[in-house]
């Protein structure tokens, strides 16, 4: 007679979770999503207004958004290379009829409330790169002051 025989049977399963568990691993892993996704969803709406545009070099302008039409804008800012009409696709704001028609290929990314410059033109055609210059609502920079 085999010594083992009056034991329950082993479950074969090294992975188990208790219904209190699951919901713990449920809660971090919503917890560490929303902080990672949830402030970056942006309405095209919630776009028109006052910028501040810092420049790589440190330069300051003032910009406007207009919200013109549907997922349309006119960017405007004083002598701007970056003036024009662009349209918001998922979560960027790209130039499709800039003033100056050697800016096409402008597209600003929403980044967590403000925009970043993250594509110009091939070959700087200005003489100067803009990439990385960052937006950010003007009102929001003059609540934090």
């Amino acid at each position: 007679m085999d010594e083992f025989e009056n034991e329950p049977p082993r479950k074969g399963s090294w992975f188990r979770f208790s219904l209190r568990s699951l919901f713990l691993l449920m809660l971090l892993a919503a917890a560490f999503l929303a902080g990672r996704y949830g402030n970056r969803h942006v309405f095209p709406s919630q776009l028109s207004g006052a910028w501040e545009a810092t420049l790589p070099k440190g330069f300051v302008r003032t910009v406007t958004l207009t919200h013109l039409e549907e997922d349309r804008f006119l960017l405007t800012s004083g002598g701007s290379v970056f003036n024009g009409v662009y349209q918001w696709q998922g979560d960027r704001l790209v130039v499709v009829q800039p003033d100056d028609k050697r800016m096409i290929g402008l597209t600003w990314k929403w980044n967590d409330g403000s925009m970043v410059l993250v594509g110009e033109p091939a070959g700087t055609p200005t003489g100067s790169s803009y990439l990385g210059t960052k937006m950010e609502r003007l009102e929001e920079l003059e609540g934090s002051e």
